[in-house]
């Protein structure tokens, strides 16, 4: 085990959240976090969103943008203090098997930077 200082990272660029759902979930979960993202886009951080429908089933991956680790904590508080925010999660948390969570940062080429 490592541990690193996120709090330095330089380019940093995005977050990977990655839900492995209890099956038979993904249509009230998709219903719950279509009504979340709401609460969230009028920070313009939803990158992207993936399920698939072959191979490992009801796995469900977000990519949230953010300008420094700073603003994503101010995002993050700013969506806690919605209204509604709250409800959202405790819909969806009883879901979930499995979280995971990563910060990625930008390639040379990659257009997000």
């Amino acid at each position: 085990m490592f541990l690193l200082n996120i709090t330095s990272f330089p380019t940093f660029s995005s977050q990977a959240s990655s839900y492995r759902l209890t099956p038979g979930t993904m249509i009230e979960w998709g219903n719950n976090w279509a009504r979340a993202i709401n609460f969230r886009k009028h920070n313009n951080e939803a990158f992207a969103g993936f399920f698939s429908q072959i191979g490992r089933l009801y796995n469900v991956h977000h990519i949230w943008c953010y300008k420094s680790l700073q603003d994503r904590k101010e995002t993050r508080e700013a969506a806690w203090r919605s209204p509604g925010w709250d409800e959202c999660v405790a819909y969806t948390v009883p879901l979930i098997r499995e979280m995971h969570c990563r910060v990625l940062a930008p390639t040379e080429f990659s257009p997000t930077q």
